[in-house]
């Protein structure tokens, strides 16, 4: 009895510090929404400029996904995420204190790099120290507990920017991130067998392949691919939106302050946590991903088919709360796809198999937000406010047609799923 408590303390804190690792994941991956206008204003940019310092973020995490993976599989979750905080808390400094937008690049570049391998390694770590039918249920808290950093990105960064300052505040998360650099040095365990205990699931056969036969096998295997499209265009659409438009969106279509404005965001983030949970349970419930993944992207779709076609893209204020969290409610069905492409390839694979799906969340974040920013530009009609440009409804109508669209992108990725 005591050695299973001993396993599952040991299991439990693995977990929770790599959680707390994620929470400044999302904290990163959203901030920008929050201090777009401050950007702006600070450094004189244009839409498409601001698009392009927050993709740093997305392009650097892209680009990372399928490194990080091969390194996790090989050297170990342990090692990987604690040079990857420490990198994101020098980047996050560099970015506080930019005087220019290059140095600001540089920064966003660094963060997107050190974070890049979080969130993989945490599906590593659960894949052998919790049982596979536990897997998409702990998913789904990873996924609740990493969007509250997404929650402290919307109202409390907006109070404390107020109180500090964009930049300081930025300074302020990159302690945050060395605190979680030294507690994964000091807890985290790459496996059971280096604490004496078997694994639950037992311990999958070493590959004599190399890094990059493993890769190719991944990248080869059909099934992999629609993970990746349901993510680039879920994951990717969810993120442009809270991660850098919403709030803008809000401020200058229904006028509202930029901190009423994060409150909204909030709720679509609220929506993402207590989806994570519901979707988690409901596909161990049911003993099936396909249909609730097709499900969640169905009125996805449906719903940025009312704000932009039925709602001319102004719905009315009072719904847009229930709107934006029955957004997160449905869009976060996506973290089921890295337990499919997880289940659809060689088990000591899965640290490659899910970083090459978590490229497409990230690419698809990057791409979203230039083509946005690129719309708002080409429709721009020379409105400034302290700076920062301000764009009409007509705009913003065109370029969240690109959400729509990525809607049923996902609907048909979801249907070209193998189900395991």
């Amino acid at each position: 009895m005591e050695t299973k408590l001993s396993f599952t303390k040991a299991k439990w804190i693995n977990w929770a510090v790599l959680a707390l690792a994620f929470v400044v994941v999302f904290f990163h991956r959203y901030s920008t929404a929050v201090v777009a206008e401050n950007l702006a204003s600070d450094l004189n940019l244009t839409g498409t400029e601001l698009s392009n310092l927050a993709s740093m973020y997305f392009w650097a995490y892209a680009i990372m996904q399928i490194p990080n993976g091969i390194l996790i599989d090989h050297i170990g979750a342990r090692k990987t995420t604690s040079i990857g905080m420490l990198l994101a808390g020098v980047g996050s400094v560099i970015f506080g204190l930019a005087p220019t937008i290059y140095i600001a690049y540089l920064g966003r570049l660094l963060v997107g790099i050190g974070v890049a391998g979080v969130f993989v390694s945490i599906l590593k770590i659960q894949s052998v120290w919790f049982k596979k039918e536990e897997f998409p249920m702990i998913t789904g808290w990873t996924s609740l507990v990493g969007n509250f950093g997404g929650v402290l990105a919307t109202t409390p960064l907006a109070l404390l920017v107020l109180a500090l300052g964009w930049r300081l505040s930025f300074v302020v998360i990159a302690s945050v991130s060395l605190l979680c650099y030294g507690l994964i040095i000091f807890f985290v365990k790459d496996h059971p067998n280096d604490l004496g205990y078997d694994a639950p699931n037992g311990n999958p056969p070493k590959s004599k392949e190399s890094f990059w036969l493993g890769l190719l096998k991944v990248v080869k295997n059909p099934y992999t691919w629609p993970n990746f499209f349901i993510l680039f265009a879920l994951m990717g659409s969810i993120t442009s939106f809270s991660g850098l438009w919403g709030v803008p969106y809000l401020t200058h279509i229904y006028g509202l302050s930029p901190g009423a404005a994060s409150r909204y965001v909030l709720l679509l983030t609220t929506g993402i946590m207590v989806g994570s949970i519901i979707i988690g349970n409901l596909a161990k419930a049911l003993g099936k991903i396909k249909g609730v993944i097709l499900g969640g992207a169905t009125i996805f779709t449906v719903i940025w088919f009312y704000i932009i076609f039925i709602a001319n893209g102004q719905p009315p204020l009072i719904l847009l709360p229930v709107l934006y969290l029955i957004l997160g409610i449905t869009a976060v069905s996506f973290i089921l796809s890295f337990t499919n492409v997880k289940d659809v390839n060689n088990p000591h694979l899965a640290g490659t198999a899910t970083s090459v799906a978590n490229v497409g969340g990230f690419l698809g974040g990057a791409i979203l937000n230039i083509i946005v920013g690129y719309i708002l530009d080409l429709k721009w009609q020379g409105s400034l406010v302290n700076g920062a440009r301000v764009y009409t409804l007509d705009a913003y109508k065109l370029a969240f047609t690109v959400f729509f669209i990525m809607g049923i992108v996902a609907i048909i990725a979801t249907l070209m799923q193998k189900e395991v």
